[in-house]
């Protein structure tokens, strides 16, 4: 059929427009009031969430190896890294007064099967006349679920099972003695002599002048 008149073929353009314009929403309506609602009923296997840490101490002590009149260092403000081989991650504390400092590493459930590294070293800061420890400790960490399905870390230190990881350090702290300049020991010595060779020198002349 075809439209002789401009009109016409306008209005039934509108008209179909119209009816587009309401069909839509109302049909949308009805798909999402009808459409059941998803809800994620996903739960993790027990035990995911449960933690457990892995602790980590340092022991740090001084040799001190000075004068007599020099004042030593202590073991405090030495800084160690915990250092993760698998991805470099670091981990840094420093030494208290007692020379004690830790590292804690945490881990969960999700890391169960999962075997972890790490090195354990000293970081030369540079400081003077300190010979700094070059020891670098391997730990191993395996996590495991036990019976209760709680995550269980199993450790290594330098390849050795241990339930322990106590490091311990050693740094020198060395002063030089002074360079010996003389003997001083016999100087009240050498103070006599001079004083019994002078008595002896005006008791020669004494005997010498009497004489004459």
């Amino acid at each position: 059929m075809k439209f002789r008149r401009p009109w016409a073929k306008m209005a039934l353009l509108l008209s179909l427009a119209a009816v587009v314009a309401i069909a839509v929403p109302v049909t949308l309506s009805y798909v999402f009031d009808n459409t059941e609602q998803v809800v994620n009923t996903f739960l993790p296997p027990e035990g995911l969430n449960n933690e457990t840490a892995v602790k980590v101490d340092i022991v740090k002590t001084v040799i001190n190896t000075v004068p007599e009149d020099v004042e030593g260092i202590g073991p405090d403000g030495f800084t160690f890294v915990l250092e993760n081989m698998a991805d470099g991650a670091k981990q840094q504390a420093v030494s208290d007064f007692q020379g004690k400092a830790s590292f804690e590493i945490p881990y969960t459930g999700v890391d169960a099967g999962t075997h972890f590294c790490y090195n354990v070293y000293e970081l030369n800061d540079g400081a003077e006349n300190v010979t700094y420890s070059e020891i670098v400790y391997e730990i191993q960490v395996d996590i495991e679920m036990n019976d209760e399905n709680k995550p269980v870390a199993k450790v290594k230190l330098d390849g050795k099972d241990t339930t322990s990881c106590t490091l311990k350090f050693e740094n020198l702290y060395t002063i030089a003695e002074p360079p010996d300049t003389g003997d001083s020991s016999h100087v009240a010595v050498y103070a006599a002599v001079m004083v019994l060779c002078a008595a002896g020198m005006l008791l020669m002349v004494r005997k010498k002048k009497t004489a004459e």
